[in-house]
């Protein structure tokens, strides 16, 4: 007997569920359709958020929600134009999970899908797409100057690869390494143990998305992506892989018992990618013990945050866990989302203190 494929299955449970929406009067709405407009009949246009930003429940939801839409229609239409006439503010997590999303898909989808933008109303939005090399991923020309003034754009640096060099986290930081005391380079090793997570962990089995899915050459690059940026007394790095998470990665190696596993099944997504994330940060487990790879989260990803009395938040899948050193101990919060990033992002911020600079004026360069 010849079994049926699993979309056949989910395609008649769709129809089954919409006849039922039918019988009673009503009428399913159709998904994303206030953010998408055709243009023509290969041609969509789609609105992205007012704020780009992952830190609370609505901005996390709109972002996610304005990303999967992408995914979904890129693979439909042969042009889409991503609308940024709304957005008047974008904040550094969100806005390289976007940029990652988008050079992904221009990556892999090549003149598939050819993917354009709108100029944002925002000047300051628009200083930072084009700061940040945004606008050179989508073709799109630069027409603002960006000066001393501009204290929230200027000292943005962006990089991008798919090595696990060192020397790559390093030569970030030291294009803008005269804004920085020396201290900083305690943040290379949470960096490249990051880099070194998203080759060889976050990418052991192609990523649950329909890009993934379709078997696209490219869809599945080990790649990365960094920002850096000093302001307002404080150095911040902000590090993205496009993998499974940490929460799918890291208990093949976990040893819990079944019951403890059995708890955890019983929450919602959200919830359980959130203790997953904290029990990774506290207990620094991955997922092989070789070499340079066992030193797990806890011993390189915390460290650097915990020596600088700053702050670090990990945003992977649908939860999110944040870390507070300023106070010496660590001060925790943490939260579920209804939607996945399909990945992992991670922000340290330091302060850069008076006394780490007195530090740095009596060491010889």
């Amino acid at each position: 007997m010849k079994l049926l494929k699993k979309d056949y299955y989910l395609r008649h449970k769709r129809i089954a569920n919409q006849r039922t929406w039918q019988k009673h009067g009503r009428v399913r709405p159709k998904k994303n359709k206030d953010i998408c407009h055709q243009s023509t009949v290969d041609s969509l246009t789609i609105e992205a958020p007012e704020v780009i930003g992952l830190h609370s429940k609505t901005l996390h939801s709109n972002l996610t929600r304005f990303l999967s839409t992408l995914r979904k229609e890129s693979l439909r239409q042969r042009r889409i134009r991503i609308d940024f006439s709304k957005t008047n503010k974008v904040i550094s997590t969100g806005m390289l999970l976007m940029l990652a999303e988008i050079d992904r898909l221009r990556i892999t989808l090549g003149d598939q899908c050819k993917i354009t933008c709108s100029y944002p109303q925002d000047q300051t939005v628009e200083k930072v797409f084009q700061q940040i090399g945004f606008f050179n991923i989508l073709g799109k020309a630069h027409r603002l100057e960006i000066n001393e003034d501009d204290v929230t754009v200027k000292n943005w640096r962006y990089a991008s690869g798919v090595s696990v060099n060192p020397k790559d986290a390093d030569i970030l930081l030291k294009a803008i390494k005269n804004k920085i005391p020396k201290g900083y380079l305690r943040l290379v090793p949470g960096v490249s143990e990051a880099m070194d997570n998203a080759v060889h962990h976050a990418y052991i089995r192609p990523r649950e998305d329909r890009i993934s899915k379709s078997g696209i050459d490219k869809s599945n690059d080990k790649r990365w992506w960094v920002f850096a940026q000093v302001h307002d007394g404080r150095l911040s790095v902000i590090f993205c892989d496009l993998g499974l998470g940490i929460p799918v990665t890291l208990p093949e190696k976990w040893a819990e018992s079944i019951g403890d596993i059995v708890r955890l099944t019983t929450l919602s997504p959200g919830k359980r990618d959130m203790r997953m994330i904290r029990r990774a940060l506290e207990l620094g487990r991955t997922r092989t013990d070789q070499g340079h790879r066992g030193k797990g989260l806890a011993q390189n990803v915390m460290k650097a945050a915990e020596e600088l009395s700053g702050r670090l938040h990990v945003y992977s899948n649908a939860g999110v866990v944040g870390v507070d050193f300023a106070g010496g101990s660590p001060t925790y919060t943490q939260d579920g989302h209804q939607r996945s990033i399909l990945g992992t992002v991670i922000q340290w911020s330091v302060p850069i203190t008076d006394e780490q600079v007195q530090e740095d004026d009596n060491v010889e360069n």
